[in-house]
């Protein structure tokens, strides 16, 4: 398979992001190298060994890089149940320093935030994205006819990829919202909190100057603030 010589270390390839989700899918199962490879094994049409599977992983940062074909990213998604995407993510913790190596981009590398936009798409890339999986499921349904003459729908011929294209948009969003407002699931206790003060002010009784001002007097009348004594100059 074809090698290449490794950019410098603050560069990536896409193929090194691809072998470094590698080994975070295999330690997101638990698995040894032996075991992901007896895992992948059915899709991938072979048995990776050790040395080959430790080899892969640690493209990332030796000079020989792997590179991955799409028949080996599909084998991939499906051994470890995650989608492809995942492969293509560049790994956040490595954001400050680290980019992208491409070849239009020469020794600056790309901002990962870019390969992030066409792994998830943009308004703009996704739109005909969207429209093309809108026309693919087959919109026939199974037809039983009951005993008594009437038609009970049995579902879909496919599955409605619908809900999944939601669930991409929902996460553009949610990634959106984390790259504006910083950890939005912090952002949404701090709202929480805040919300939760302001009721608890809404509910408590007048206090300070105000209501010392409109109190009852120990003769059980209302005191006037306007003939509250004035202080000398």
């Amino acid at each position: 398979m074809a090698r290449r010589r490794t950019p410098s270390p603050k560069l990536w390839t896409a193929n090194q992001i691809v072998a470094f989700n590698v080994a975070k899918a295999r330690r997101l199962r638990g698995w040894t190298q032996e075991e992901a490879a007896r895992a992948l094994a059915p899709y991938l049409g072979t048995t990776l060994s050790t040395a080959s599977f430790s080899a892969l992983e640690r493209s990332v940062d030796t000079g020989r890089v792997r590179e991955f074909n799409a028949d080996e990213l599909l084998a991939f998604a499906r051994g470890f149940g995650v989608p492809i995407t995942w492969f293509f993510t560049p790994p956040s913790v490595y954001w400050d320093g680290v980019g992208v190596s491409t070849p239009d981009t020469g020794e600056e590398g790309l901002d990962p935030m870019v390969m992030l936009h066409a792994v998830l798409g943009t308004p703009e890339t996704l739109a005909a994205y969207r429209e093309d999986l809108l026309s693919w499921p087959d919109p026939r349904h199974r037809m039983r006819r009951n005993p008594d003459g009437t038609l009970e729908n049995q579902g879909r011929l496919q599955e409605d990829l619908h809900p999944l294209l939601d669930d991409l948009l929902r996460l553009r969003a949610r990634r959106q919202l984390r790259d504006r407002f910083g950890d939005v699931d912090r952002a949404r206790e701090v709202l929480n909190a805040l919300t939760a003060v302001l009721d608890e002010l809404d509910d408590s009784p007048l206090e300070g100057p105000a209501a010392d001002a409109s109190s009852p007097t120990p003769g059980g009348k209302t005191a006037d603030p306007s003939r509250t004594a004035k202080p000398v100059a």
